[in-house]
Parts: C-alpha cells; structure tokens; sequence
C-alpha cells in the first residue's frame, strides 16, 4: 500500500512540473572533430572571370605565323582588288562595262573588310606579337574566354594561372592584350597573357585555367571559400554563438577571389564562421529530420 502511494504521489508530482511550463534542458552543442572557425572580414574586392589556358612557346607560335599569314595574304588581296576597281574606273566611259565596275567596288570592300578581320586577328597576339623574346622567368600562355566575358577583360588585368600539372601551385601574370574578336564557330575570344615562371616549371602545352580580374574594386564582407556549404542549392555559413553552438545563416555569394568568396546576409564583420567542419555541421543539423522521418514511416 505504501509503495502504490509514494509511486502515486512521484506521478503526480511530474505531472505537475509539466503543468508549470518547466523548461526543455538546452541541448549540448555539437562535436565535430577538428573544427576550424575563421572571421568574418571586411575586404576590398574584384570579380573574376574564369578561362580554360594553355602555355604556349616563347617562339613564333602556329597560331600566331597563321595570323601573319592570313593578315599578309588579306592585305595582297585588298591592294589588287583596289588597282583592279581603279583601272575599270578610268575606263568606265564607254570602254568598261559597268557591270565590272560595280563587280570590282564590291570585291575592293569585301577585300577591305577581310583585311581588317585579319589585322584585328592578329592584333590579339598583344603588343609583342612582333618581338617573340621575354624577360627572363615569364612565359607565354593564351586564355581562351567566352563571349560574355570578352568585353569585360582589359589589357594588364591581373590573372592567377592553375596548371593541371602543378594543381597546389599558382602561377601570377597579366593580360598582355584583351580579345580583339570572337571566333563565330567556337563562340570565344583569345586573350595573351604573360605568366610569371622564375622557376621555369611551364612547357609549351600545358593546359589549365586562368582567373581573371574584372571590374573596380569594391568592399565587401568575405569568408573563406570553405565556410559555405550547400543544402540542396541553398548557400549557407555555420556562425558561432554562445557556448561554442553554431547557428546555420542563409547567404547570398557575390565575387570569389583566391580562395575567398563574397556573402550578403545576416552576418557582420568579426563574426566566427566554421570553415573546416562546416560540412559535417550540416549533416548533424540534418540528421535529427532524416530520424524523424523515419520513424514516422515506421509507425
């Protein structure tokens, strides 16, 4: 009797509590073994555009002795189609059918155009298309960039060049002269670009890509590439609060540069964000929905 009584009363007593709104314990911060944090700083900023490379000689390059040709036999062509139309003129009374002449102006401008299709071809080759020597530890490389992105790229913008031979290195250059054109068939515009190679690691060939600076600087708050993660297509950061919890914040990503990116949010300056471990973070933050769901498939 007495055991049913004091069971009787314990019941009672939790039933209580739970009438008086007591409060859930908080839960325990997540452990994510080797978790690294970064601040969240204010930067001055450039966009960039990414292009496929490849290195080239320091030679007179195929590409290049083609654009010479090309420009050389456009000029020919234009300096006899304009004596041919000079010569039918003179002898347009009466002698020349006017048919030839207008046949003759018409090849002149057609002439005219192609000339001027090669020399702006050639003229992509940059300011040293005409002096193959570089300065000791520089290399030759050529950007290949897509339409969009031609208009953007100026001449002596500065470029990050990642070998696929060397991924862990980064190669400094600058854009010896923006596109001068844009290939109808392929869609991209070639850009020369000098890279800087003191220790001559770069062979004529060698393929990778190239990150060009586009735009005027501008301030902006940056993270390290790392510290955004993914759910689904949604952008997010792990900030850390109090007590060592990290809250998930939806961003959105502006600029990327040199391993940082741009984010708009709600975020400020010096606050910490994970950057190793954020993904881990966002599988625990998943894990309790995905236990959830399958319980209630279960009952």
């Amino acid at each position: 009797m007495r055991r049913r009584l004091a069971l009787w009363l314990a019941l009672a007593g939790g039933l209580a509590g739970c009438g008086r709104g007591a409060a859930a314990p908080e839960p325990p911060a997540r452990s994510v073994p080797g978790l690294e944090t970064a601040s969240v700083v204010v930067e001055e900023l450039r966009e960039e555009v990414l292009a496929a490379g490849v290195v080239v000689a320091e030679a007179e390059t195929p590409a290049l002795r083609d654009a010479r040709a090309e420009l050389e036999t456009a000029q020919a062509r234009q300096r006899a189609a304009a004596q041919q139309a000079r010569r039918l003129e003179a002898l347009a009374d009466g002698v020349a059918p006017r048919k030839e002449v207008e046949a003759a102006r018409a090849e002149e401008a057609a002439a005219a155009a192609a000339a001027e299709r090669a020399r702006l071809a050639f003229a992509a080759f940059g300011r040293r298309a005409h002096d193959d020597a570089l300065p000791p530890g520089e290399t030759w490389a050529s950007a290949r960039l897509l339409q969009r992105d031609v208009p953007r790229v100026e001449a002596g913008a500065a470029v990050r060049f990642a070998a696929d031979a060397y991924p862990d290195h980064r190669f400094a250059g600058e854009v010896d002269a923006a596109p001068a054109y844009v290939d109808p068939e392929t869609g991209v515009g070639p850009a020369r670009v000098r890279l800087r190679d003191a220790d001559r690691l770069l062979r004529p060939g060698m393929t990778g890509s190239l990150a060009i600076e586009v735009g005027a600087p501008h301030p902006a708050l940056v993270v390290p590439a790392a510290a955004v993660v993914y759910d689904g297509a949604r952008p997010l950061v792990f900030v850390e609060g109090e007590g060592g919890r990290f809250v998930e914040r939806a961003v959105e990503l502006g600029a990327a540069h040199d391993g940082r990116v741009e984010v708009r949010g709600e975020l400020r300056a010096g606050a910490r964000v994970a950057t190793t471990g954020a993904a881990s973070l966002l599988s625990a933050e998943q894990l309790p929905a995905a236990e959830a769901g399958a319980e209630g498939e279960a009952d």
